[in-house]
């Protein structure tokens, strides 16, 4: 054999060269020199070949060293945060989501994530805005979208906006390709490098490899695929057929990696033969097609997204890869052990049995929050029985929260604490909401300031907010998200967010010109609790940096000073790091005045429990609506307990309970009305139970002060398992109700059972402007004609309704016209007396 391998097989055997990569080496040497033979002498294959393996190794040896610096950083960054830290628990969880009063000033990678993410979405905004889906989860403009697809490939549509849409995306693909290679990663600089790819395996695998090579491969320009084995192109011009044998091993490894999950779904370990997290992105790897049309034309073979979402599922994933690799390392697996593991030995010197079961315990949620970091927590284990099952959760969000909007009043209250606790003044947040809402200009600056409404972006945003990430068939999914999006609740809940990063954006301005010690409280023990130094907050105070309107306003945005301050010479890991903890900063205070699901909270309730077991599913099911209020819970008590001071504490707490207990009181109050009911009275202690419950997001726990079931029907067990598990409840006690009055010799009353699982179950059916419409004009009516007991059943609903809770219907259940107008008279007495 030829001179280089003999070479390989002397250095393995004297102990110089480590046997698993000189094995690889040979093997690739032995695969070149055969495909090069074919077309020249051996020796001028010999030469080839050899040449092409050892500028392969280079270029990974060189790789390597990036990583593993990279990675040296990290463990010296574990044993300052963590090995320093009074309590090494809570700094492992707070390299994953910062939590308040923990004293840690390492950035979380929750935070980090959703900063880079807000900043490339910002680089898009026209594209986001012309591009989002409507109520149906399509593209707004398709004949746009494709245009621009066309010019992401390199070819000219004629159409000026898309050529400028185009752009944009590309410069948003480059910074976060920059940003990746920055914090460790190897992705090489590509012209016209298109558009990503979305692969659907279950496609791939029901196709099978044959049938998927023939589609793909005739659609792939060769020439800008390089091949890891010889560091060059497949091909050697565009359109140049590629080496069979190479381009069938290529395409086996990638079917290989797809339909496993392999190539972009799981974080590798280190075990052997893995792959850190720099590496999993590398250009050699990515498949590139020949134009627009192979494009489109295999992502409708084999797709999992349309472009839109192709493009805006490429920066949400870098800006995960981003945050995880400079929070964790190029590996974020192995950088969590390390972490965890230095947490492990300052408890055990310590000898302090507490902590070192603090420790245990922190090191199986931080584990589980990387996991759902990663999504690999979501992988199922069973993908039928978790698409059947996430479908059904969706279907259920979309039929039980049309009404959610009306809970919503309560985000005035965090809003207005959050402001407070951060020095926003009185009321600068709530009348920023109003114009937000009320004009498109405000809504323009917000954009112009790198601002752009998440449900733009993310049709999955609003539902999340309460269920949190989620895995489910996309068209599920937008069903969810249409409704969602229909009740209002998208729009509240963006112009909410947009006001309150702009009110801190105004708040952080307003400090220019001081020093940080200067910078008033509390924002100035903020600023430094994230780490923020002197010399650092005298570049983001400087007032030529900041954003200003034309009608005077100052803002300090992150994304816009980042580009103020390149344009004024500032070094460029310099400007981006700034930039990045400025806005992860503003985006964990966000968490408190406009609440979503934290990882925490999520983690505490499902752990790693895969979807497509039993048990995942089942605590999934539990967890359904139940994430929210934990995580606005956890976050108010730690809030709450960070504050200095008995005192402090109490009157924090006091003032929170009883500005949620108000607006929950409105929020009950205004589902009452909506259901065709008067107000309750507010003289009732059950009303107030209720509120105290609905301000903090389980309104429907509140049903139970008055009564011994849910607005749904089911007992206080059956509510606690979840909508899953109420949906099979009410079939089973339709069927076993029938079933019981048949054998009594009664005429089973199917129909009505089946209007009322309709009536419940309906997506839609629950959008707080039609319920009460549909339900007297469809769903009545169907019952009226269905049930020979439904008059006598409302008349008894309505006098239980009448005893439970003081209020008496102004809509009477089966009549097509209300009988008169809400009567707020009910609000100062109960009408039972």
């Amino acid at each position: 054999m030829a001179d280089l391998f003999d070479c390989l097989q002397s250095a393995m055997d004297a102990g110089l060269v480590d046997p698993q990569r000189g094995t690889a080496a040979q093997r690739d040497y032995q695969d070149l020199f055969e495909r090069y033979r074919r077309h020249a002498p051996d020796a001028a294959a010999a030469a080839m070949a050899a040449e092409d393996v050892k500028k392969s190794v280079a270029r990974a040896a060189t790789s390597r060293r990036h990583t593993v610096l990279a990675q040296l950083q990290r463990m010296r960054a574990n044993q300052h945060f963590v090995g320093q830290a009074e309590r090494p628990d809570l700094a492992v969880k707070s390299l994953l989501e910062r939590g308040e009063g923990r004293g840690h000033a390492q950035e979380a990678v929750r935070s980090t994530r959703d900063a880079i993410s807000r900043q490339l979405r910002g680089m898009i905004p026209e594209f986001l805005k012309r591009n989002a889906r409507d109520l149906t989860g399509r593209p707004r403009d398709r004949a746009l979208l494709g245009d621009v697809v066309r010019e992401l490939h390199g070819e000219g549509s004629g159409n000026g906006e898309a050529a400028r849409m185009a752009g944009a995306v590309q410069k948003a693909f480059e910074r976060a390709r920059t940003l990746f290679n920055a914090h460790g990663g190897d992705i090489g600089e590509l012209e016209d490098f298109g558009l990503p790819h979305s692969h659907d395996p279950r496609r791939l695998r029901r196709a099978g490899f044959d049938a998927w090579r023939a589609e793909i491969q005739p659609r792939l320009d060769w020439s800008r695929i390089i091949d890891h084995q010889t560091d060059r192109p497949f091909a050697s011009s565009r359109g140049a057929p590629p080496d069979a044998a190479a381009a069938d091993r290529f395409l086996r490894d990638i079917y290989s990696n797809l339909t496993t999950h392999g190539w972009d779904d799981r974080v590798p370990s280190l075990m052997p033969g893995g792959a850190a997290l720099a590496n999993r992105r590398a250009e050699h790897r990515v498949l590139h097609f020949r134009d627009a049309s192979s494009w489109l034309a295999y992502n409708d073979a084999f797709g999992q997204a349309n472009p839109f979402d192709a493009i805006v599922a490429h920066l949400d994933g870098m800006a995960r890869d981003i945050a995880l690799m400079r929070v964790l390392g190029p590996n974020p697996k192995a950088g969590l052990e390390h972490a965890i593991q230095t947490a492990q030995r300052v408890a055990s010197q310590a000898a302090d049995p507490v902590a070192e079961r603090r420790v245990k315990r922190a090191s199986v949620q931080a584990r589980a929050m990387l996991a759902h970091l990663t999504g690999s927590a979501n992988d199922p284990a069973d993908s039928g029985m978790a698409a059947f099952l996430a479908g059904t959760r969706n279907v259920l969000t979309a039929a039980q929260l049309g009404s959610a909007l009306l809970s919503a009043p309560t985000d005035l209250w965090t809003q207005h604490m959050a402001a407070r606790a951060v020095g926003i003044g009185h009321g600068k947040v709530f009348a920023r909401f109003v114009s937000l809402m009320a004009s498109g200009s405000t809504r323009e600056t917000a954009a112009r300031m790198g601002y752009i409404a998440d449900t733009l972006a993310d049709t999955g945003s609003t539902a999340a907010r309460y269920l949190g990430d989620v895995w489910s068939p996309e068209i599920t999914e937008r069903l969810a998200s249409g409704v969602m999006r229909a009740s209002g609740l998208a729009r509240w809940t963006d112009m909410n967010r947009l006001a309150f990063q702009m009110e801190f954006a105004g708040l952080l301005a307003e400090q220019a010109g001081r020093t940080l010690d200067q910078v008033d409280e509390p924002l100035r023990s903020i600023l430094r609790g994230r780490g923020f130094d002197d010399a650092e907050w005298t570049r983001l105070a400087d007032p030529a940096l900041h954003f200003r309107t034309d009608a005077g306003e100052t803002f300090l945005a992150p994304m816009h000073w980042r580009e103020a301050a390149l344009a004024a010479g500032l070094e460029n890991a310099e400007a981006e790091g700034l930039a990045i903890r400025l806005q992860a900063l503003i985006e964990e205070q966000m968490e408190f005045a406009v609440p979503s699901v934290s990882l925490d909270a999520r983690t505490s309730l499902i752990g790693e429990a895969p979807p497509g077991t039993i048990y995942g599913e089942l605590i999934r099911s539990t967890a359904m609506y139940k994430n929210f209020a934990l995580s606005l819970t956890l976050n108010q008590v730690r809030r709450t307990m960070a504050r200095p001071g008995a005192m402090n504490r109490a009157l924090y707490a006091a003032q929170l309970m009883a500005g949620l207990t108000l607006l929950g009181g409105v929020s009950v109050q205004l589902k009452e009305v909506a259901k065709g009911r008067d107000p309750r009275p507010m003289d009732d202690p059950a009303f107030w139970g209720a509120a105290v419950f609905q301000g903090g997001g389980l309104g429907i726990f509140g049903d139970f002060f008055s009564a011994s079931t849910s607005r749904a029907g089911g007992g206080f067990a059956e509510t606690l398992a979840g909508p899953v598990v109420g949906l099979g409840a009410d079939v089973a006690r339709a069927v076993a109700s029938n079933a019981d009055r048949a054998a009594q010799g009664k005429a089973p009353l199917i129909g009505r059972d089946a209007v009322n699982l309709a009536r419940r179950y309906t997506p839609g059916s629950s959008l707080w402007y039609g319920r009460l419409a549909l339900d007297r004009l469809v769903w009545d009516q169907l019952q009226d004609m269905l049930d020979p007991e439904a008059r006598t059943l409302w008349r008894r609903q309505e006098r239980k309704a009448l005893r439970d809770r003081g209020n008496a219907a102004w809509w009477r259940k089966g009549e097509t016209a209300p009988d008169r107008a809400p009567s707020f008279s009910s609000l100062a007495g109960d009408a039972r007396r």
